[in-house]
């Protein structure tokens, strides 16, 4: 393992940071249609089939039977069980709340590194993440934050899960990480069928924007980017690859800026340069190649 991101990485961590940002705003306007276990079962679904397709061939099968038990607990972990949290919580606050407790995955990462992996506590690390948190607060100010007991404590049990996921993926240490996450997203899909029963998706309610909306959710913001999102748990930790968390809403703010026209406050630039070098503090600075203890 690589444990400070090189060049490939951190094109992979700014590559999804770029494509997350918009992940909140869809999950906000489809699940009041889909419901959230719906909306969870579509992409998971939609993407499922696409990995499946791109990564999976009968000579794989025997791999898969072999790590049936380990694929199925990282698609609850790190698939189903987060997406449901999630989805559950964009019922009741906004698209910038969910990004700032999103924001706290590295903080999770963090402390699951050190109980489950072994790896050293690093104060400029978790300093460097509280910064990176702090930075967000500051971005999405806390007079836009929402706050429902139980819709913020589900989205923090989401990143909670992000963070134990990554641990687990990471201490796997899986060879093959296409196809792992091709079956694990297999795994997940079958995880939340049997909820359909009890909570069917209302096709009536279903548009031809809001199913659109959907399949890119399936599509990039899921299939496609869990590829090199096994490559950096695999590459560079739990740790390094959480730190996405932290970039989304930055490139929310560009996306906005480019697409939209809107201004950027001086509050938000003050937020990213938080963000910034929280992020450099827990990987440049911070992360070394000792960062595991003997």
């Amino acid at each position: 393992m690589r444990n400070k991101p090189a060049i490939l990485d951190w094109i992979y961590i700014i590559g999804l940071s770029a494509v997350w940002s918009s992940a909140f705003v869809f999950i906000k306007q489809t699940a009041p249609i889909f419901g959230a276990v719906g909306l969870v079962f579509m992409r998971l679904f939609i993407s499922s089939i696409i990995l499946s397709l791109l990564f999976i061939r009968p000579k794989h099968l025997a791999i898969i039977r072999e790590n049936i038990v380990p694929i199925f607990i990282i698609g609850a972990t790190n698939v189903t069980i987060p997406f449901m949290f999630f989805a559950l919580s964009a019922f009741y606050i906004n698209a910038g709340s969910m990004a700032v407790v999103n924001g706290s995955t590295p903080l999770f990462a963090f402390l699951f590194s050190i109980l489950l992996l072994g790896f050293a506590f690093r104060w400029i690390q978790f300093l460097g993440i509280l910064t990176g948190i702090i930075g967000l607060c500051i971005f999405v100010g806390m007079d836009a934050m929402e706050f429902h007991p139980l819709a913020n404590l589900s989205a923090v049990m989401g990143a909670m899960m992000y963070g134990l996921s990554m641990v687990y993926i990471f201490k796997l240490n899986f060879e093959d990480t296409k196809l792992m996450a091709a079956a694990s997203m297999v795994a997940a899909t079958i995880w939340i069928s049997p909820l359909l029963v009890f909570f069917p998706i209302p096709w009536e309610m279903v548009t031809t924007e809001s199913m659109l909306s959907v399949l890119y959710l399936a599509t990039f913001c899921t299939g496609l980017a869990y590829i090199p999102y096994f490559i950096l748990i695999k590459n560079v930790g739990p740790v390094s690859t959480s730190i996405i968390a932290m970039l989304v809403p930055v490139f929310g703010m560009i996306w906005a800026y480019v697409l939209l026209q809107e201004k950027i406050t001086f509050l938000m630039s003050i937020g990213c340069l938080f963000i910034v070098v929280g992020i450099l503090m827990t990987n440049v600075i911070g992360n070394d190649s000792e960062n595991k203890s003997s």
